[in-house]
């Protein structure tokens, strides 16, 4: 049978947008390639409503806070697994950023999100600071689950291609892509950082993250809150906590980088005053755009190859949205994508079609 899609790449961006053909009832396959490590393989992203070093909102969220609640509480209703986990968001004020918070705290604009700067509710450990915030509708998602659920339940369905991805095998044949032995309308890429590599769209100019994460134990840390304080610590339950930061990185060799390590450790030291095990560690890439926005839409040159990728640090509350977005643009040629996220706001760049 022929595909409507075939989808390159089984991270966040990859999985949500199969899923959301599945719902839809599209015909696909996913092409998940077992050498090739994905950042999001690794984590336990967060999600959370507001940038703390900007006392902002960030992008756009409050139209994608709902979108992603729904799509992950209809996928664990699928599964019948939880992934999401809500939880309150933490961090340090200065005595600068108090007055701003107890401003913006009554603005509507803000109130859904923010609660009162206090000190009270902030248990042993990290009493070495004078006031802190608190922000809510924040939490967390196993994402490194998720994705292997997702996986096992697209290998039952018939829809995942185990292989490793070349892109001297496709084919354009009659207004079709092949690629062995499957043929498709559309293919989409959606391969996190190995994207700097697709000859297909050199002009995106993705400039790749690396996330650091330790995992630690910590019996006598509290666990009723992320604390965010330039890098995250996050209660994973029975006293384990995984931290992490992201860090510019060059190298995209997908390997730990000592210097990193120590600088999330000296970070954490100065946050925490209470003893801690190091349990494991694990670095990963993930992939970003210059100007920090997603990217999608289908090749200028040839609408029968399109992306989906950039979602960066806050993939988990992007992907869901873009996922929705991008499907429908996949399927309706005449949808218009928002400028800001569309591939189209890169073609003052030259933007090659291999043959």
């Amino acid at each position: 049978m022929e595909n409507q899609f075939l989808i390159v790449g089984q991270g966040i961006a990859g999985s949500l947008l199969a899923y959301d053909m599945y719902k839809a009832g599209l015909q696909f396959k996913i092409v998940s390639s077992p050498d090739e490590s994905m950042a999001s393989d690794l984590a336990t992203r967060r999600y959370n409503p507001a940038i703390f070093d900007k006392l902002a909102k960030n992008w756009n969220v409050d139209e994608l806070l709902p979108v992603m609640t729904n799509l992950y509480k209809d996928i664990e209703k699928e599964l019948g697994q939880q992934f999401l986990y809500p939880i309150d968001f933490t961090q340090p004020l200065s005595d600068k950023e108090i007055k701003v918070w107890n401003e913006r705290i009554f603005d509507g604009d803000f109130s859904d999100y923010m609660e009162s700067a206090d000190t009270s509710w902030i248990k042993r450990g990290i009493d070495n600071f004078n006031l802190f915030d608190r922000v809510g509708k924040s939490g967390y998602l196993d994402l490194a689950k998720l994705l292997a659920e997702l996986k096992s339940f697209f290998r039952e369905k018939g829809h995942l291609l185990e292989a490793n991805f070349k892109y001297q095998d496709i084919g354009f044949i009659n207004g079709h892509i092949t690629w062995r032995g499957v043929i498709a309308k559309t293919i989409v890429f959606c391969e996190g950082h190995h994207a700097t590599k697709n000859p297909y769209f050199k002009s995106i100019p993705f400039v790749p993250t690396k996330g650091e994460l330790i995992e630690i134990e910590c019996e006598e840390l509290a666990e009723e809150y992320i604390i965010d304080e330039n890098m995250f610590v996050m209660p994973m339950g029975n006293s384990h906590f995984k931290v992490g930061a992201t860090y510019d990185y060059s190298k995209q060799n997908g390997k730990s980088v000592i210097d990193s390590k120590a600088d999330l450790l000296e970070r954490l030291n100065q946050l925490l005053r209470l003893p801690y095990k190091i349990l494991n560690h694990w670095s990963g890439i993930r992939p970003a755009v210059s100007d920090r926005r997603p990217v999608l839409g289908c090749h200028p040159d040839n609408q029968h190859i399109a992306v989906f990728n950039g979602l960066g640090t806050k993939g988990v509350i992007l992907a869901p949205y873009f996922a929705r977005e991008m499907m429908y643009s996949l399927v309706n040629r005449n949808y218009i994508l928002d400028k800001e996220i569309d591939i189209r706001r890169f073609l003052n760049a030259s933007i090659e079609v291999p043959v």
